[in-house]
């Protein structure tokens, strides 16, 4: 799962709002974020503009198993 989820959600903002922001369906934004498919580059670039204080690379990087 990459660390987007946590972020997400620690947000509390709905998946149905961050996924219309970047243009894909709520399911596509979960498989993303559970890492069945990868953001593309397009899409990053908008998750770059929606979290600025994150760095690209920790958002999409995976959670580290406790």
């Amino acid at each position: 799962m990459l660390r987007l989820k946590r972020v997400l959600d620690s947000k509390g903002i709905p998946y149905e709002q961050y996924a219309a922001l970047l243009g894909m369906s709520k399911k596509s934004l979960y498989n993303k974020t559970v890492g069945n498919t990868e953001f593309t580059y397009g899409e990053s670039l908008k998750l770059k503009a929606l979290f600025p204080e994150y760095d690209i690379g920790y958002l999409l990087t995976e959670e580290p198993v406790a």
